[in-house]
């Protein structure tokens, strides 16, 4: 897994999320890399934020993306849903981390629920109200 110097800069408006990434650098767990000045990435970085549609965060993976084969993390549905959509990448939301962890047995249904609760309390946007209600969307054929 990688994060890109941008986005870890965002992410530094966090300090208990930028400090767990962080620490998830320091031992070796994620690797965060940079955009040289030049390079395609960087020119479709600055053609992505031109536009003014764009965070830094969101277009910095879309760029990087462009270029590199990989999976794309963001809630942020409106910048990167219809990019990964036209360039057939992968989206990863928090539900679907959250999904994948229950499914791979790291968290029951109940642990699952309260750390949904928690990102709910924080205002986070999430499909449903409780993860038990996304899975039951999920079985029914919705979700995401």
């Amino acid at each position: 897994m990688i994060i890109l110097e941008e986005v870890l800069e965002e992410l530094s408006r966090v300090p208990h999320l930028a400090s767990r990434v962080k620490l998830s650098i320091g031992n070796g767990h994620i690797k965060c890399e940079a955009m040289f000045a030049g390079s395609p990435e960087a020119l479709q970085l600055a053609n992505f934020l031109e536009t003014g549609r764009y965070g830094t965060g969101e277009a910095a993976c879309m760029a990087y993306l462009t270029q590199h084969d990989g999976i794309l993390g963001s809630n942020n549905l409106s910048d990167v849903n219809a990019f990964c959509i036209q360039n057939k990448k992968r989206l990863l939301t928090t539900a679907g981390v959250m999904y994948q962890a229950y499914e791979a047995g790291y968290i029951n249904i109940d642990e699952a629920d309260k750390i949904w609760d928690g990102m709910i309390s924080k205002r986070r946007k999430l499909p449903a109200l409780s993860f038990s209600e996304y899975m039951s969307d999920i079985k029914k054929g919705g979700g995401s």
